[in-house]
C-alpha cells in the first residue's frame, strides 16, 4: 500500500486554445532530506499561452507567501497553462507553484500524460522532491499498455516508473480491466481501495464488488492478472449461471474472453440449482457459461447431496449438462445414503446408515450415480460400485 504523507502544494485547470506564450520559470528541483538520492529526475517548466479567440491576455503574479520570509507563489491563469517535467506533460485553467517546495498545482479540466499512462482531472499537484502526482474530484486513469482505468475521488502514483509503478485510489474507485487483448469483456470492480501495479497487476481491498456479464462476485479482497486471473480473498462468492462457490479464497481463470475454471480453497462449497458439494477444494470447469465438471478434494471428506441422496467420498466428481446433472462419482471409501430431503444452505454432515436401519445405503471404493432427464432429485437410475463390496 503507498502511504500519502504528502505536504500540501499545488493545483491547476484548462482554458483551450494558443497563439503566443510567456514562459514564467524553469527551476531546477532541489530533493529535501528523506529524499536526498541524487539529482532529481526532470527540471519542471510552466507557462501560460493565450486561449485563442479570447480577448483574455496570460497572466501571472508572484506572491509573497504570509510567515514565511523571501517565499513566493507564483500565480498563473488567463489562458492554458502548460506544465511540463521530464517525459510527463500537464495543462490546465490555472496554476500554482511554489518555488521553494518544487510543486505546480494545476486546476481545472487537467490533463496529465506521460509514456505509461493519462489522467483526467479537477486538481493535479506535482510534488516534485518526491517525483509524485496527486490527482482529486473527477478523476479519470488510463494506462496506455493495457487499457484498465481507474476512476474515482483521488488518485496517487510516482511519475518515474523506476521509482515505483503503484497507483493508489481512495475513496471507493472503480476499476475496469480487460480480460484479454482489444474487444474482451472487462471486469468491472468497485472497492474501497485500489492499485494498479504497472501494467500487469491490479489489487482491490475493501468491500469489493466484481461484475461481468458471466459472473458476479463479492470478497474482501482481490488480485488481477493481465492475462485474465483473478483470485479473490477473504471468504470470497462468486455466482455465474446457475452455480454459486465460496470459500477462504477462490481464483477465477478466463480463456477467450470467457470463464473457463473457479476454484474454491479451503472450507469450500458449490451450489447449483438441485445440488450441493462441500470440500476442502472444489474446482468448477465452464463452458459457454455453464457448469460442465465439479470436483471436489482435498484433506477432508468431500460430500454431496442433491434431492434425498447424499454421496461422500475422498473425491467427488459432478457431470452436468445445461446446469442439470448427469451424474456424479464419489471415490475412495465411497458412500451413498438416501435421507431426508435436503434443505439448502444447510451445513453438510457426512450421514450414516447406522442411523436409519430403514434407509437405503451403499458403501464402495467407488459409487456412480446416473441421473436421468427428469428432476435429479427424483430418480436414481443406477449405481456402480467395487464388485468386493
Amino acid at each position: 500500500m503507498i502511504t500519502s504523507l504528502l505536504p500540501t502544494g499545488l493545483v491547476c485547470m484548462r482554458p483551450p486554445g494558443s497563439r503566443f506564450a510567456l514562459t514564467l520559470l524553469a527551476v531546477m528541483l532541489v530533493p529535501r532530506a528523506a529524499d536526498a538520492q541524487g539529482a532529481p529526475s526532470c527540471q519542471l517548466r510552466v507557462r501560460v499561452v493565450a486561449a485563442s479567440g479570447s480577448a483574455d491576455q496570460p497572466r501571472s503574479n508572484m506572491l509573497a507567501i504570509p510567515g514565511a520570509e523571501g517565499r513566493y507563489a507564483m500565480h498563473l491563469g488567463g489562458g492554458l497553462v502548460i506544465g511540463r517535467c521530464g517525459d510527463a506533460s500537464m495543462t490546465g485553467d490555472s496554476a500554482v507553484h511554489l518555488e521553494h517546495l518544487a510543486e505546480a498545482r494545476m486546476i481545472g479540466s487537467v490533463r496529465y500524460r506521460d509514456t505509461t499512462r493519462v489522467l483526467d482531472a479537477d486538481t493535479v499537484t506535482y510534488y516534485g522532491l518526491s517525483d509524485r502526482v496527486v490527482a482529486v474530484n473527477g478523476v479519470r486513469l488510463e494506462r496506455l499498455g493495457s487499457g484498465a482505468t481507474l476512476e474515482g475521488p483521488r488518485v496517487e502514483f510516482l511519475r518515474t516508473p523506476f521509482r515505483g509503478s503503484r497507483t493508489l485510489a481512495t475513496q471507493r474507485p472503480h476499476m475496469t480491466l480487460p480480460t484479454g487483448g482489444p474487444g474482451t469483456e472487462p471486469f468491472l470492480v468497485d472497492s474501497d481501495e485500489a492499485e494498479f501495479l504497472g501494467e500487469e497487476r491490479a489489487v482491490a481491498r475493501g468491500n469489493v464488488e466484481i461484475h461481468r456479464s458471466d459472473l458476479d462476485a463479492t470478497a474482501d479482497s482481490a488480485r488481477f492478472d493481465a492475462g485474465g486471473l483473478g483470485v479473490l480473498y477473504g471468504r470470497p462468492v462468486i455466482r455465474g449461471e446457475g452455480f454459486e462457490l465460496t470459500g477462504d479464497s477462490v481464483l477465477a481463470r478466463f480463456a477467450d474472453d470467457e470463464l473457463r475454471e473457479v476454484r474454491a480453497f479451503g472450507d469450500a462449497s458449490a451450489s447449483g440449482q438441485d445440488f450441493e458439494l462441500q470440500s476442502d477444494r472444489v474446482t468448477a470447469e465452464m463452458r459457454g457459461g455453464e457448469v460442465e465438471r465439479l470436483w471436489a478434494f482435498g484433506e477432508g471428506r468431500s460430500i454431496a447431496v442433491s434431492g434425498s441422496f447424499q454421496l461422500a467420498g475422498d473425491s467427488i466428481e459432478f457431470s452436468l449438462t445445461a446446469g442439470r446433472i448427469d451424474s456424479i462419482a464419489s471415490v475412495g471409501t465411497a458412500a451413498s445414503v438416501e435421507t431426508a430431503p435436503y434443505v439448502r444452505g444447510a451445513s453438510l454432515v457426512e450421514a450414516s446408515k447406522d442411523l436409519d436401519p430403514g434407509s437405503n445405503w451403499l458403501t464402495g471404493d467407488t459409487i456412480r450415480a446416473f441421473f436421468a432427464v427428469a428432476p435429479v432429485d427424483s430418480l436414481l437410475t443406477a449405481a456402480e460400485s467395487d464388485p468386493t463390496t
